[in-house]
């Protein structure tokens, strides 16, 4: 029905209306001219219909004045279901036959009585039957009728709920995220208000970098989206959350405490008992779990979740596959870990840092060359070990500065030898995220003058783990310098013999945790003469660091295997090997003469 039909069958009712909305439109006598008015009519019909909300106008006595054809498709009405006149109840007997009444008319009800007896603007958002969403508003006007707009926000109320649901969930796994879990601790803690006991459980998975590594990134994500699923089957209805990674956060029920989390983390620990498969894999893992209990080690959000943490690293580091409770001590430690961070970022700027020199020998015992070792020498610590100061600067991310120091230092020392021995300097796989390690090389070698021939950079398989084919392009960049590449800690990684084949090293060290088992192990025996023989076939020599006895020095010599270690010389600086880089006399090994290499 057009608006012009709508118009003339309630032409006494709309007459008033328009003669109040548009005065300009009259007679000279003050009559409106009803040609005037039709021309007014075609105008508003088409503005009406061509606006892309629904709109109905009613009167004083809450019947329909006009509608537009919008709000007839909105609703999926038959185009002569509405008339001037149809009350209210008439028109939502007529919706509700097409399936697009309201779900909730008692509020629909509630809310269009208030505005009509208050004649105050006013909306809602309803749900219809049919599952869409409408905005609708009530408008009164001046001249006692009011105005209702319709507006379907289905789709913008969907990409709302869905940017709310991102916003507070994990896109991989669909469990809540951090930002959920800050919300639901919170209300926790305000629920708890120093009264009722709960925990804060860190659940991380075990061996997960190797997941990624061996099976790809893509069944990695599927392998987390599983954990995620048992854990949350696991969890019993606790608030489960992913933080990232393969790390997920649990706030326990109430209950006594620490039992009741006891009682979770066993039951946790079982939810990797059967691998789970993926492509025909059978991938297996465990979980290791550090808790926290309020109120006993943390008042607040932070420091539970910290200490939940805390208790983490210490279970990895005793077990992985384990569970830990927060324990005070756990807290001094973390506290002297992050102090050592904090320390070894300004070490460099400070010259706390100092180069030690180990001699490397071969077979028959004539020094060729030292492997420069970092030490750390801490104002009030004294000599920080490497073992624990080097994996904290990679940690955070300092090593790349200290690397490139040592490196300079090691070549600047030995430019100045006078017997052109070679140098050894071990760069961090981090260096190699970089990309610029053979840029750095090469400057450093124009800078200090040294020999490429001389220099040899150690790296272990670390360097080739997470992107070999990068990795192995900058070896290759690097070789192409003329410095010599061995191969460290060989035998102990996961694929030292593809990496051989894909890259021609100069050198393969042996791992010290062979050596010291000569004599006493069968089985290190004859790791050491596979990787001997290795080394024959491919041409390339074999050294052996952690050389401690003369029993082991013997054992090697017989297999032609160069040697490093306490028996060959302590690491000391250089000070302390000077006579031998100057050529000024010889050295000698605890069990032979040793000369220095011409």
């Amino acid at each position: 029905m057009s608006f012009r039909r709508k118009f003339s069958l309630g032409f006494s009712r709309v007459t008033n209306y328009l003669q109040r909305s548009r005065p300009g439109v009259r007679h000279a006598t003050g009559a409106p001219s009803y040609q005037d008015a039709a021309t007014t009519m075609e105008k508003l019909d088409a503005a009406l219909n061509n606006m892309g909300h629904g709109l109905c106008m009613f009167g004083p006595d809450n019947r329909l004045l006009l509608w537009n054809d919008r709000y007839v498709k909105m609703y999926k009405l038959a185009p002569d279901c509405l008339r001037v006149g149809c009350t209210l109840d008439e028109m939502l007997e007529a919706r509700k036959a097409a399936g697009t009444a309201y779900r909730d008319l008692g509020q629909y009800g509630s809310k269009l009585l208030a505005a009509t007896t208050t004649r105050s603007p006013d909306s809602l958002v309803a749900l219809l039957d049919d599952g869409r969403i409408v905005n609708v508003s009530y408008r009164p006007t001046q001249n006692g009728c009011w105005v209702s707009t319709h507006e379907d926000i289905t789709e913008r109320a969907q990409n709302e709920a869905r940017i709310a649901h991102l916003a507070f969930h994990d896109q991989l796994t669909g469990l809540p995220n951090r930002v959920a879990f800050n919300e639901r601790i919170a209300s926790t803690l305000q629920l708890a208000a120093g009264n009722v006991s709960f925990a804060v459980l860190c659940v991380d998975v075990d061996q997960f970098k190797e997941i990624n590594d061996v099976y790809g990134h893509s069944t990695g994500d599927r392998f987390l989206v599983e954990v995620g699923h048992r854990l949350a089957s696991a969890c019993n209805g606790s608030f489960l959350a992913r933080l990232g990674a393969d790390e997920f956060i649990i706030v326990s029920p109430d209950g006594p405490q620490p039992a009741t989390a006891q009682e979770l983390c066993a039951h946790l620990a079982t939810v990797l008992d059967q691998p789970i498969c993926i492509d025909g894999y059978e991938i297996e893992s465990s979980l290791t779990i550090g808790a926290s209990v309020y109120p006993s080690d943390g008042a607040d959000a932070d420091t539970l979740a910290a200490n939940a943490e805390t208790a983490l690293y210490r279970a990895k580091a005793d077990q992985r596959g384990s569970t830990r409770f927060f324990e005070p001590a756990m807290g001094r430690q973390i506290r002297e870990k992050r102090a050592l961070q904090h320390d070894i970022r300004a070490a460099l700027a400070k010259n706390e840092l100092e180069l030690h020199f180990q001699p490397q020998a071969l077979p028959n015992g004539r020094i060729f060359g030292f492997e420069a070792l970092l030490r750390w020498r801490h104002p009030l610590r004294g000599l920080v070990p490497p073992g624990l100061f080097i994996p904290l600067a990679e940690e955070i991310g300092a090593i790349g500065p200290i690397d490139e120091w040592v490196l300079r230092e090691a070549c600047r020392e030995a430019a100045s030898w006078r017997r052109p021995l070679t140098i050894a300097v071990n760069l961090s796989p981090v260096d190699f995220r970089r990309g610029d390690v053979a840029a750095m090389i090469l400057a450093t070698l124009a800078e200090t003058g040294l020999d490429p021939q001389r220099l040899e950079v150690e790296i272990t398989e670390g360097v080739l783990f997470e992107d070999s084919e990068r990795a192995l392009a900058i070896l290759r960049r690097i070789k192409g310098l003329g410095v010599h590449i061995a191969i460290d800690d060989f035998g102990t990684g996961y694929s030292s013999l593809s990496y051989l084949q894909d890259f021609p090293f100069d050198k393969i060290k042996i791992d010290q945790s062979f050596i010291s088992r000569i004599g006493d192990s069968f089985q290190a025996g004859a790791i050491i003469h596979s990787i001997l023989r290795l080394g024959r076939t491919l041409a390339v020599p074999v050294i052996a660091e952690g050389v401690e006895t003369e029993e082991q020095r013997a054992f090697l010599a017989r297999e032609g295997c160069q040697v490093q270690g306490y028996l060959i010389g302590r690491p000391e600086p250089i000070a302390h090997y000077r006579h031998l880089v100057a050529g000024l006399a010889s050295a000698r090994t605890l069990s032979a003469p040793v000369e220095p290499a011409s």
